[in-house]
Formats: C-alpha cells, sequence, structure tokens
C-alpha cells in the first residue's frame, strides 16, 4: 500500500522555566535533542497529539487551547521518497521546579531531558528545530506560519 495523500503532521510544545529557559529533550539511542512531541496518529487532532506527547514523553499533563498555536511550518522533505510535512509549535506552559519534580521520562523514546537557554537550544537542537525558536517568543494567539524548503539528498 502507497502512502497516504496529503502531509504527515507533528506537533511540538514549547515549555519554559520562570528565567525562560527551554525544557528540550533527548532522543533514546539516538543522541538527539528536541521539543516535547511528536507525530499526530490518524484520527487525532494536531491539539489532542501534543497534549497526549507531552504527557507520555514527559509524565506530566499539559493544558493547551487552540490559541496557544505559535507557528504553523511547511517542511519540505530532506531526501527523495521521502514526504513534506506540517509541524505545529504551541505554547506550553512556564514549568516550576515542582512540576519538573514530577517528570517522569517514556525510556523507550527519551533518554534525558534539561533547560536550555535560548541560545544554547540554538546550539544543541537540529537546525531545523531550533529555527522554530523565535526571539523574542510570540506571544499566543498571534500565528506565525512558515515554510522550510530543503536541498534534496540522495542519502
Amino acid at each position: 500500500m502507497g502512502a497516504a495523500p496529503g502531509h504527515p503532521v507533528t506537533t511540538y510544545v514549547l515549555c519554559t522555566d520562570p528565567v525562560f529557559r527551554l525544557l528540550i529533550v533527548q532522543a533514546a539511542g539516538l543522541g538527539t535533542w528536541h521539543l516535547p512531541g511528536g507525530v499526530v496518529e490518524a484520527g487525532e487532532s494536531p491539539l489532542a497529539a501534543a497534549r497526549r506527547e507531552f504527557r507520555e514523553e514527559l509524565g506530566l499533563s499539559v493544558d493547551l487551547q487552540g490559541d496557544d498555536l505559535l507557528s504553523v511550518e511547511w517542511a519540505g522533505a530532506r531526501r527523495p521518497g521521502a514526504r513534506d510535512r506540517l509541524v505545529l509549535l504551541w505554547a506550553g506552559p512556564m514549568l516550576s521546579t515542582a512540576d519538573t519534580d514530577r517528570i517522569s521520562l517514556q525510556r523507550r523514546e527519551l533518554s534525558s531531558w534539561q533547560w536550555a537557554t535560548r541560545e544554547e537550544a540554538r546550539t544543541i537542537l537540529h537546525p531545523g528545530v531550533a529555527a522554530r525558536i523565535r526571539a523574542p517568543f510570540q506571544p499566543p494567539g498571534r500565528v506565525v506560519y512558515q515554510e522550510t524548503r530543503h536541498e534534496r539528498t540522495d542519502t
């Protein structure tokens, strides 16, 4: 069976602490750092997926609302055979020490989490993920649309 028509959708949550560092997570086995989130499943809304992924990955519930959407990105495929996708980024809550003390990582997917300043995050995160972090942060309810085109490679 071929790929379904349309674009896969991924959704991520941008959370900060009281000094505005970003919560980033490390993929198990890969060592890459990213924002909490993942793929929107069939029949699931991007908002529901953001809530689910955050809960599954970190063990914390997040009360995201529709007006917490920060950006929508069309991300062009990086290699032949890959598909373009849509990426949604949500403004998550400011987490306290009490919140982070309750983090329970989903060990199948994540090996670690940490706080990072925006500057640190831009050096640690994949460049495509780092580009989604705008300075200054957009206020919720003011959505940014962007397109990311990639030179396709044969690897």
